[in-house]
Protein backbone atom coordinates (compact mmCIF):
# COMPACT_ATOMS: atom_id res chain seq x y z
CA UNK A 1 0.00 0.00 0.00
CA UNK A 2 2.83 2.04 -0.17
CA UNK A 3 2.38 5.71 -2.27
CA UNK A 4 -0.85 5.49 -1.36
CA UNK A 5 -3.66 6.73 0.85
CA UNK A 6 -5.20 4.13 3.08
CA UNK A 7 -9.22 4.28 2.55
CA UNK A 8 -12.16 1.98 4.01
CA UNK A 9 -11.77 -0.65 1.48
CA UNK A 10 -8.19 -1.57 2.73
CA UNK A 11 -10.28 -1.44 6.73
CA UNK A 12 -12.95 -3.28 5.29
CA UNK A 13 -10.56 -6.32 3.34
CA UNK A 14 -8.31 -6.82 6.55
CA UNK A 15 -10.95 -6.39 9.26
CA UNK A 16 -13.20 -8.95 6.78
CA UNK A 17 -16.26 -6.85 7.02
CA UNK A 18 -18.47 -5.09 4.36
CA UNK A 19 -17.73 -1.42 3.30
CA UNK A 20 -21.52 -0.45 5.22
CA UNK A 21 -19.74 -2.12 8.61
CA UNK A 22 -16.88 0.24 8.43
CA UNK A 23 -19.21 2.98 7.55
CA UNK A 24 -21.21 2.42 11.02
CA UNK A 25 -18.64 1.92 12.91
CA UNK A 26 -17.48 5.62 11.57
CA UNK A 27 -20.58 7.04 12.05
CA UNK A 28 -23.17 5.07 13.49
CA UNK A 29 -21.08 2.67 16.03
CA UNK A 30 -23.99 2.00 18.14
CA UNK A 31 -25.68 -0.18 15.37
CA UNK A 32 -22.05 -2.65 15.03
CA UNK A 33 -21.68 -5.59 18.03
CA UNK A 34 -19.21 -4.68 20.21
CA UNK A 35 -16.54 -8.00 19.06
CA UNK A 36 -16.77 -6.61 15.03
CA UNK A 37 -16.73 -2.87 16.19
CA UNK A 38 -13.37 -3.85 18.27
CA UNK A 39 -12.36 -5.68 14.76
CA UNK A 40 -12.61 -3.03 12.37
CA UNK A 41 -11.08 -0.13 15.01
CA UNK A 42 -7.61 -2.72 15.06
CA UNK A 43 -8.02 -2.31 11.35
CA UNK A 44 -7.78 1.02 11.36
CA UNK A 45 -5.17 1.51 13.98
CA UNK A 46 -3.21 -1.44 11.89
CA UNK A 47 -3.27 0.50 8.70
CA UNK A 48 -3.07 3.97 10.33
CA UNK A 49 -6.65 4.87 8.73
CA UNK A 50 -7.62 8.75 9.11
CA UNK A 51 -11.55 9.10 8.81
CA UNK A 52 -12.00 11.96 6.32
CA UNK A 53 -13.90 14.71 8.31
CA UNK A 54 -15.25 16.18 4.89
CA UNK A 55 -16.57 13.34 3.74
CA UNK A 56 -18.04 12.94 7.60
CA UNK A 57 -19.56 16.12 6.98
CA UNK A 58 -21.23 15.87 3.45
CA UNK A 59 -22.63 12.45 5.03
CA UNK A 60 -24.23 14.08 8.54
CA UNK A 61 -24.35 17.87 7.17
CA UNK A 62 -22.28 18.47 10.43
CA UNK A 63 -19.12 20.17 10.36
CA UNK A 64 -18.42 19.55 14.45
CA UNK A 65 -16.84 22.81 14.11
CA UNK A 66 -17.25 26.34 15.76
CA UNK A 67 -16.45 29.57 14.36
CA UNK A 68 -15.37 32.32 16.54
CA UNK A 69 -14.39 35.71 15.46
CA UNK A 70 -12.82 38.40 17.59
CA UNK A 71 -10.78 41.81 17.45
CA UNK A 72 -7.44 40.30 18.28
CA UNK A 73 -6.38 36.32 19.56
CA UNK A 74 -3.51 37.84 20.54
CA UNK A 75 -5.00 40.54 22.90
CA UNK A 76 -4.94 38.50 26.79
CA UNK A 77 -8.59 39.33 27.03
CA UNK A 78 -9.55 37.77 24.13
CA UNK A 79 -7.89 35.26 24.73
CA UNK A 80 -9.01 34.49 28.07
CA UNK A 81 -12.84 34.77 26.32
CA UNK A 82 -11.65 32.02 23.81
CA UNK A 83 -10.43 29.66 26.82
CA UNK A 84 -13.82 30.25 28.17
CA UNK A 85 -15.73 29.29 24.86
CA UNK A 86 -13.61 26.26 24.36
CA UNK A 87 -14.12 25.11 28.38
CA UNK A 88 -17.49 24.56 27.20
CA UNK A 89 -17.25 23.72 23.33
CA UNK A 90 -15.28 20.91 24.06
CA UNK A 91 -17.33 19.40 26.19
CA UNK A 92 -20.03 18.72 23.45
CA UNK A 93 -16.80 17.42 21.04
CA UNK A 94 -16.54 20.29 18.88
CA UNK A 95 -13.38 22.11 17.45
CA UNK A 96 -12.77 25.98 17.34
CA UNK A 97 -11.93 27.97 14.41
CA UNK A 98 -10.70 31.29 15.44
CA UNK A 99 -10.22 34.44 13.19
CA UNK A 100 -8.93 38.02 14.10
CA UNK A 101 -10.80 41.25 12.68
CA UNK A 102 -8.04 43.82 13.68
CA UNK A 103 -10.92 46.15 13.65
CA UNK A 104 -11.05 45.93 10.04
CA UNK A 105 -14.22 45.48 8.14
CA UNK A 106 -12.80 44.06 5.49
CA UNK A 107 -10.83 41.54 7.42
CA UNK A 108 -13.96 40.65 9.30
CA UNK A 109 -16.33 39.99 5.91
CA UNK A 110 -13.67 38.15 4.32
CA UNK A 111 -12.95 35.71 7.87
CA UNK A 112 -16.80 35.49 7.83
CA UNK A 113 -17.03 33.83 4.13
CA UNK A 114 -14.32 31.68 4.76
CA UNK A 115 -16.42 30.11 7.92
CA UNK A 116 -19.42 29.62 5.56
CA UNK A 117 -17.62 27.84 3.81
CA UNK A 118 -16.01 25.62 5.94
CA UNK A 119 -19.83 25.11 6.99
CA UNK A 120 -19.45 25.69 10.61
CA UNK A 121 -22.32 24.78 12.85
CA UNK A 122 -22.75 27.64 14.91
CA UNK A 123 -20.61 31.33 15.07
CA UNK A 124 -19.61 33.80 17.81
CA UNK A 125 -18.54 36.78 17.34
CA UNK A 126 -17.31 40.46 18.23
CA UNK A 127 -18.74 42.05 15.57
CA UNK A 128 -17.05 45.97 14.49
CA UNK A 129 -19.61 46.81 12.43
CA UNK A 130 -23.54 46.73 12.22
CA UNK A 131 -23.75 45.34 8.78
CA UNK A 132 -25.88 42.21 9.87
CA UNK A 133 -25.44 40.70 6.59
CA UNK A 134 -21.94 39.53 7.14
CA UNK A 135 -23.23 36.88 9.95
CA UNK A 136 -27.03 36.48 8.27
CA UNK A 137 -25.64 33.29 7.10
CA UNK A 138 -25.25 31.68 10.25
CA UNK A 139 -28.36 32.32 12.00
CA UNK A 140 -29.68 29.35 9.84
CA UNK A 141 -26.82 27.09 11.25
CA UNK A 142 -27.34 24.62 13.84
CA UNK A 143 -26.20 26.30 16.68
CA UNK A 144 -26.87 30.22 15.14
CA UNK A 145 -24.94 33.50 16.31
CA UNK A 146 -23.98 34.89 19.58
CA UNK A 147 -22.64 38.06 19.32
CA UNK A 148 -19.76 39.54 22.24
CA UNK A 149 -19.65 42.64 23.27
CA UNK A 150 -22.73 43.69 20.94
CA UNK A 151 -26.19 44.10 22.32
CA UNK A 152 -29.44 44.86 19.80
CA UNK A 153 -28.23 42.64 16.94
CA UNK A 154 -31.77 41.37 16.59
CA UNK A 155 -34.32 38.50 18.10
CA UNK A 156 -32.62 35.48 16.05
CA UNK A 157 -29.25 36.12 17.82
CA UNK A 158 -28.31 36.28 21.51
CA UNK A 159 -25.64 38.04 22.43
CA UNK A 160 -23.26 38.68 25.29
CA UNK A 161 -21.51 41.84 27.14
CA UNK A 162 -20.61 44.33 29.48
CA UNK A 163 -21.64 47.54 30.41
CA UNK A 164 -19.45 49.72 28.77
CA UNK A 165 -21.12 52.73 29.51
CA UNK A 166 -20.97 52.32 32.44
CA UNK A 167 -17.57 51.02 32.75
CA UNK A 168 -16.55 54.45 30.51
CA UNK A 169 -18.09 56.24 33.41
CA UNK A 170 -16.41 54.65 36.24
CA UNK A 171 -13.01 54.76 35.04
CA UNK A 172 -13.37 58.97 34.26
CA UNK A 173 -15.12 59.61 37.62
CA UNK A 174 -12.10 57.90 39.09
CA UNK A 175 -9.58 60.55 38.01
CA UNK A 176 -12.04 62.97 38.21
CA UNK A 177 -12.64 62.31 41.74
CA UNK A 178 -8.83 62.80 42.44
CA UNK A 179 -8.95 66.17 40.79
CA UNK A 180 -7.96 66.10 37.02
CA UNK A 181 -9.72 68.13 34.85
CA UNK A 182 -7.91 67.63 31.79
CA UNK A 183 -7.94 64.19 30.33
CA UNK A 184 -6.46 62.34 27.28
CA UNK A 185 -8.82 59.20 26.10
CA UNK A 186 -6.87 57.03 23.75
CA UNK A 187 -9.60 55.16 22.04
CA UNK A 188 -10.52 52.91 19.15
CA UNK A 189 -12.97 53.74 16.08
CA UNK A 190 -15.97 55.09 17.45
CA UNK A 191 -17.96 52.62 14.44
CA UNK A 192 -16.74 49.45 16.57
CA UNK A 193 -19.73 49.29 19.35
CA UNK A 194 -17.83 48.76 22.76
CA UNK A 195 -15.29 51.75 21.67
CA UNK A 196 -18.71 54.04 21.12
CA UNK A 197 -19.79 52.62 24.29
CA UNK A 198 -17.10 53.49 25.90
CA UNK A 199 -16.50 57.08 24.80
CA UNK A 200 -20.28 57.43 25.77
CA UNK A 201 -19.40 56.35 29.06
CA UNK A 202 -16.37 59.12 29.21
CA UNK A 203 -18.65 62.00 28.32
CA UNK A 204 -21.68 61.35 30.54
CA UNK A 205 -18.94 60.68 33.03
CA UNK A 206 -17.48 64.62 32.13
CA UNK A 207 -21.24 65.80 32.26
CA UNK A 208 -21.87 64.91 35.71
CA UNK A 209 -19.04 66.61 37.02
CA UNK A 210 -20.02 69.70 35.19
CA UNK A 211 -17.60 69.57 32.80
CA UNK A 212 -17.77 70.17 28.99
CA UNK A 213 -16.89 67.18 26.97
CA UNK A 214 -15.16 69.52 24.29
CA UNK A 215 -13.01 71.11 27.10
CA UNK A 216 -12.15 68.80 29.39
CA UNK A 217 -11.73 65.69 26.79
CA UNK A 218 -8.16 65.33 24.75
CA UNK A 219 -9.51 62.48 22.13
CA UNK A 220 -6.92 60.02 20.19
CA UNK A 221 -8.24 57.97 17.71
CA UNK A 222 -6.12 54.75 17.02
CA UNK A 223 -7.00 52.32 14.25
CA UNK A 224 -6.19 48.99 16.65
CA UNK A 225 -6.48 48.66 20.25
CA UNK A 226 -2.86 47.26 20.11
CA UNK A 227 0.72 48.11 22.48
CA UNK A 228 2.52 49.54 19.33
CA UNK A 229 -0.90 52.23 18.83
CA UNK A 230 -0.77 52.99 22.15
CA UNK A 231 2.79 54.12 22.46
CA UNK A 232 2.40 56.03 18.99
CA UNK A 233 -0.96 58.25 20.39
CA UNK A 234 1.00 59.00 23.44
CA UNK A 235 3.84 59.96 22.04
CA UNK A 236 1.80 62.12 19.19
CA UNK A 237 -0.17 63.46 22.21
CA UNK A 238 2.77 64.38 23.61
CA UNK A 239 4.39 66.13 20.58
CA UNK A 240 1.56 68.00 20.12
CA UNK A 241 1.91 69.57 23.24
CA UNK A 242 -0.57 68.41 24.77
CA UNK A 243 -0.68 68.26 28.75
CA UNK A 244 -3.32 66.58 30.45
CA UNK A 245 -2.74 65.30 33.87
CA UNK A 246 -4.01 61.62 32.99
CA UNK A 247 -4.73 59.62 30.19
CA UNK A 248 -7.54 56.41 29.97
CA UNK A 249 -7.04 53.74 27.72
CA UNK A 250 -9.86 52.05 26.03
CA UNK A 251 -7.97 48.69 26.81
CA UNK A 252 -4.86 47.67 28.70
CA UNK A 253 -2.84 46.57 25.47
CA UNK A 254 -3.21 50.57 24.70
CA UNK A 255 -2.44 51.61 28.69
CA UNK A 256 0.68 49.11 28.37
CA UNK A 257 2.31 51.03 25.19
CA UNK A 258 1.41 54.31 26.98
CA UNK A 259 3.84 53.30 29.84
CA UNK A 260 6.65 52.46 27.45
CA UNK A 261 5.89 55.93 26.07
CA UNK A 262 6.14 57.60 28.83
CA UNK A 263 9.06 56.11 30.38
CA UNK A 264 10.74 56.58 27.45
CA UNK A 265 9.59 60.78 28.03
CA UNK A 266 11.28 60.44 31.33
CA UNK A 267 7.38 61.19 33.14
CA UNK A 268 6.50 59.05 35.66
CA UNK A 269 3.73 56.96 36.08
CA UNK A 270 1.48 58.03 38.62
CA UNK A 271 3.53 61.30 39.65
CA UNK A 272 3.38 62.64 37.19
CA UNK A 273 0.71 61.53 34.85
CA UNK A 274 -2.35 59.00 36.18
CA UNK A 275 -3.09 56.66 34.01
CA UNK A 276 -6.06 53.67 33.57
CA UNK A 277 -7.08 50.84 31.49
CA UNK A 278 -9.61 48.80 30.73
CA UNK A 279 -10.23 44.66 30.73
CA UNK A 280 -7.77 43.99 33.49
CA UNK A 281 -5.77 41.75 31.27
CA UNK A 282 -3.01 39.12 33.48
CA UNK A 283 -0.31 41.71 33.23
CA UNK A 284 -1.90 44.59 34.39
CA UNK A 285 -1.19 43.87 38.17
CA UNK A 286 2.14 42.98 37.18
CA UNK A 287 3.00 46.36 35.63
CA UNK A 288 5.26 49.11 36.98
CA UNK A 289 3.01 50.75 38.43
CA UNK A 290 0.59 48.47 39.01
CA UNK A 291 -2.50 49.63 36.07
CA UNK A 292 -5.81 51.11 37.32
CA UNK A 293 -8.32 49.44 35.11
CA UNK A 294 -11.77 48.34 34.38
CA UNK A 295 -12.67 44.38 34.82
CA UNK A 296 -14.44 42.42 32.63
CA UNK A 297 -15.09 39.10 33.40
CA UNK A 298 -13.93 37.25 30.30
CA UNK A 299 -13.46 33.58 31.17
CA UNK A 300 -17.09 34.00 32.47
CA UNK A 301 -18.14 36.23 29.13
CA UNK A 302 -16.79 33.10 27.19
CA UNK A 303 -18.06 30.35 28.91
CA UNK A 304 -21.77 32.43 28.79
CA UNK A 305 -21.42 32.70 24.79
CA UNK A 306 -20.44 29.36 24.29
CA UNK A 307 -23.61 27.84 26.85
CA UNK A 308 -25.87 30.43 24.72
CA UNK A 309 -24.75 28.95 21.49
CA UNK A 310 -25.08 25.54 22.35
CA UNK A 311 -28.70 25.93 24.52
CA UNK A 312 -31.15 23.31 23.62
CA UNK A 313 -33.83 25.70 23.50
CA UNK A 314 -34.13 27.24 20.16
CA UNK A 315 -36.40 29.33 21.46
CA UNK A 316 -34.18 31.09 23.14
CA UNK A 317 -32.72 33.04 20.17
CA UNK A 318 -32.40 37.03 20.88
CA UNK A 319 -31.08 36.60 24.54
CA UNK A 320 -28.79 39.47 26.01
CA UNK A 321 -26.61 38.86 28.88
CA UNK A 322 -24.83 41.86 30.44
CA UNK A 323 -22.04 41.68 33.03
CA UNK A 324 -21.38 44.39 35.34
CA UNK A 325 -17.97 46.13 35.63
CA UNK A 326 -15.73 46.69 38.46
CA UNK A 327 -13.42 49.62 38.75
CA UNK A 328 -9.84 48.31 39.92
CA UNK A 329 -8.07 50.90 41.64
CA UNK A 330 -4.22 50.18 41.65
CA UNK A 331 -1.19 52.78 41.87
CA UNK A 332 -0.76 53.87 38.26
CA UNK A 333 -4.30 56.65 39.10
CA UNK A 334 -2.88 57.22 42.65
CA UNK A 335 -1.57 60.56 42.31
CA UNK A 336 -3.13 64.00 42.76
CA UNK A 337 -2.82 66.50 39.48
CA UNK A 338 -0.30 68.70 39.71
CA UNK A 339 1.18 70.35 36.35
CA UNK A 340 2.55 68.81 33.81
CA UNK A 341 6.13 68.27 33.02
CA UNK A 342 8.47 70.48 30.21
CA UNK A 343 8.95 67.72 27.81
CA UNK A 344 12.19 67.21 26.27
CA UNK A 345 13.37 65.25 23.48
CA UNK A 346 15.39 62.13 24.08
CA UNK A 347 14.64 61.33 27.89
Amino acid sequence: MAGRSIGVRDVAALANVSLGTVSNVMNNPDRVGAEVRARVEAAMADLGFVPSRAAGQLRSRRSELVGVVVPDVGNPYWASVLRGIESVIEEHGLALVVGSTHQETRRQHRLLRGLESQGVDGLILAPITADSEDWAPFVSRRFGVVALERKGVGTSVSSVSLDNVEGGRLAVTHLLERGHREVAFINGPRTVPWCGERREGVVAGLREHGLDPQAALVEVEVSDLTVAEGLSAVEALLAAGDRPTAIMCANDMLALGAVLALRARGIDVPGDMALVGYDDVEFAAALAPPLTTVRQPSFEMGVAAARLLLRADADGAGEHLQFVPELVARRSSDSPPRPAPRMTAGR
